[in-house]
């Protein structure tokens, strides 16, 4: 009995001696892989957060803002074509030369926007379907004016002028009504989980875990194996730290640039492309009063929404173009004052009103106000561009992540497994 326990003190030292070496080195194998499985989703959230948002962000000015401006553009230029109509009308010159040139070159240009917005749509269904219609609606809209110039100057033609600006005013309507449908989808881009600041939560609850898993390391090594710092293991915090304030950064910065991309400044040139066709429906609607005398039209509910545009505070249409609206406004009461009772189609009482070219008549002034906003448009396209491509830059992190990802974990594995080698090198 004496000689058993003898055996067993005599034995309990060496498990202790064997014991010891064993475990230490599986902790340290084992911070090892856990260093590993940390910073693989620490590396990845943040490579895939950085192409997303690029992705968006090349989708947004590429496809989705070229599309609600194409629509815009589409609508201002068949307005125009459409007061072309109306000011030959009552000039006189319908009968003999048509609607003219600029009347030629705006539907043009609103065919090429509409093939341009119909491209952009290719894939939603159910948005190419109505643009196609729409684009049907256009040959029948340039159909009327052609039968109304055989008309002469007899009833006939101011009916099929008419009927065609009723039909303009619906195609207009129709463009606005996807022009809507694609800014909520904006909207709704601009806010999906990768571009959006919440994002930023889960990528840094993760980096913070790995960052926590780096010091407790660094304090087992530290106090395990008596040494004042692993200057390996405090680097790889270090970096993991600034990872994770140049991602998040980066996450904020990127939506910020989104939000004022796709709201004030899409916002902002569509105000300003509807101030325009605006403009275009007044003197249209005011040319064709006069022709008619002032016959009340069918759709003139429908011209509401677009003149109250004019009415509504425009920033960044300038001084310059609220001057040239706010003359334009006068020169429409002018020439609707002047309105003879039976109308005017040869150029009569209150046509060079219209048609005058001058600032203080309403073409004159409605050139000005046209001049004014496509400035203004200009400035406001340079501002959206400039926050697109800044939303759009990774500032680097596309590689600068995982080349720092590697890094960290570079580190995080010689911090740790360099003392692994203390105990003879790995089993």
């Amino acid at each position: 009995m004496s000689s058993t326990t003898a055996r067993s003190i005599t034995r309990r030292p060496s498990r202790a001696r064997s014991r010891l070496p064993a475990s230490t080195p599986g902790r340290l194998v084992a911070l090892a892989l856990l260093s590993v499985l940390a910073l693989i989703p620490v590396c990845a959230l943040s490579v895939v957060m950085a192409d997303r948002s690029r992705a968006t962000t090349a989708e947004l000015r590429d496809r989705r803002i070229p599309a609600v401006l194409a629509l815009d553009q589409a609508a201002a230029a068949l307005t125009e074509a459409d007061r072309a109509t109306a000011t030959s009308l009552v000039s006189g010159a319908f009968s003999l030369t048509g609607p003219g040139q600029d009347y030629q070159d705006a539907v043009k240009r609103a065919n090429r926007y509409l093939n341009v917005a119909t491209d952009l749509h290719r894939d939603d269904p159910k948005a190419r379907a109505q643009l196609t219609g729409i684009n049907a609606l256009v040959v029948e809209y340039t159909i009327m004016v052609g039968l109304a110039q055989t008309g002469g100057d007899g009833p006939l033609s101011l009916a099929n002028v008419f009927y065609a600006s009723d039909l303009r005013r619906s195609i207009v309507a129709g463009l606005y009504a996807q022009r809507g449908t694609d800014l909520d989808e904006i909207r709704a881009a601009r806010s999906t989980w990768w571009v959006g600041t919440y994002v930023a939560v889960p990528f840094g609850a993760t980096a913070f875990l790995a960052l926590l898993l780096l010091l407790f390391a660094h304090r087992y090594v530290r106090r395990r194996f008596r040494r004042r710092t692993s200057p390996p293991l405090l680097l790889g915090a270090a970096a993991l730290a600034a990872l994770i304030v140049w991602t998040v950064l980066h996450a904020q910065t990127t939506h910020d640039r989104l939000v004022e991309a796709t709201g004030r400044g899409v916002t902002g040139q569509s105000a300003l492309w509807q101030a325009r066709t605006a403009v275009h429906e007044v003197v249209g609607s005011t040319a064709l009063d006069l022709a008619s005398g002032g016959v009340p039209r069918t759709s003139d509910e429908q011209a509401g929404p677009t003149r109250q545009v004019l009415a509504k505070p425009l920033p960044a249409a300038g001084e310059r173009a609220l001057t040239a609206l706010g003359a334009l406004r006068e020169a429409e009461k002018r020439a609707r004052a002047e309105t003879p009772p039976g109308g005017t189609r040869d150029g009569g009482a209150g046509a060079a009103t219209v048609t005058g070219r001058s600032p203080e008549r309403m073409s004159g002034a409605a050139d000005d106000a046209e001049a004014a906003l496509a400035d203004a448009l200009i400035t406001g396209r340079r501002e959206t561009d400039a926050a697109l491509a800044e939303a759009a830059d990774d500032g680097g992190l596309t590689v600068g992540g995982p080349a720092m990802c590697a890094g960290v974990l570079v580190l995080a594995l010689a911090g740790v497994l360099v003392r692994r080698f203390e105990y003879g090198g790995l089993r």
